[in-house]
């Protein structure tokens, strides 16, 4: 097949297209923003690939005949900071819902076998307890997650109104090389491996689940074919951390003296969900299920940093 990948050059949708040039003979089609070289390098060890070709573009401009003789498109292409959509909420508007809708424009008029839109558990706002299914309600608190959860209803209104055969993935907090200096899991490792201390929002028990990008990924090229149209499915590892837990994971991992440091984090991120959690037996009822273990996904990526500390410059 030949596969559209947007936001090619971003921490999921790079390992997505690599995965699928390395795992399968699809041809690739990776589209992304014109962006700066740390992004750009994401793709560095493929761009040359005899069945990858790059376009670079917006999403929010003309983006006429991107869809045509494409057989599937994966869209990842969104702003994803939340404290960034804070800030300036407009941008995400103009990203995930414009981006989306005019994505969705050109497969109504080329007709793919199918499109998959790359969503997050964060449409569903906080859970104390339990684990959201799919068809839980959606009551995102803040400007990124209300822009994911627009853009899905979008993609289930072409379904609805159009016909599109598509399906909407949900996932968890992804990790593993290549994610932007500014996430978690690389603020962390590049702090333990300066000795400096770890910055924790609150009080560290904001609750998470992890899974590998890898582990993503080949559910998503699982969908490629299987699930049925319409559809939404929970892609998670149901591996639970409170914040401040995985902090000290990755000092013991790095051999680290650093110490956390909680910070207060009522201006940065109001109304900070406390705790997200997915039920995934939806699609493992398709046969997917996690490769990594926490611990050695977890070794994996922090590896990779601390390999190339040239990431964090």
């Amino acid at each position: 097949m030949r596969i559209l990948v947007t936001g090619c050059y971003g921490f999921i949708g790079s390992h997505f297209a690599r995965l699928l040039l390395k795992e399968t003979q699809h041809s690739v089609v990776g589209f992304a923003r014109k962006s700066d070289n740390r992004n750009e390098m994401r793709i560095s060890d493929f761009a040359a690939h005899p069945r990858f070709n790059l376009i670079n573009g917006d999403l929010t401009d003309d983006i006429s005949g991107l869809v045509e003789n494409v057989d599937v498109v994966v869209n990842f292409a969104a702003k994803t900071f939340v404290d960034h959509s804070i800030k300036d909420p407009k941008a995400f508007i103009y990203n995930n819902l414009i981006g989306t809708y005019n994505l969705l424009e050109q497969c109504r008029l080329y007709k793919p076998l199918r499109y998959i839109q790359v969503s997050t558990d964060e449409v569903y706002g906080s859970i104390t307890d339990g684990f959201y299914k799919e068809d839980s309600k959606l009551n995102p608190t803040n400007p990124y997650s209300a822009t994911k959860a627009g853009a899905d209803m979008l993609v289930v209104s072409y379904h609805n109104t159009y016909g599109l055969n598509t399906i909407i993935t949900r996932t968890e907090n992804n990790y593993g090389g290549w994610q932007h200096p500014q996430k978690a899991i690389p603020v962390f490792v590049r702090k333990c491996l300066a000795g400096e201390p770890i910055p924790v929002y609150g009080d560290g028990q904001h609750k998470r689940m992890w899974l590998h990008v890898e582990d993503h990924c080949r559910a998503i090229m699982l969908l490629l074919t299987a699930g049925y149209p319409g559809e939404i499915y929970h892609v998670a590892g149901e591996v639970e951390l409170a914040n401040v837990d995985l902090a000290n994971m990755i000092i013991k991992l790095t051999n680290s003296k650093s110490e956390i440091k909680f910070i207060d984090d009522h201006d940065i991120r109001p109304g900070h969900d406390r705790r997200y959690a997915l039920d995934s037996s939806k699609i493992r009822a398709l046969g997917w299920k996690p490769t990594y273990t926490l611990d050695s996904g977890m070794k994996k990526a922090v590896d990779w940093y601390a390999d190339n500390s040239w990431w964090f410059v």
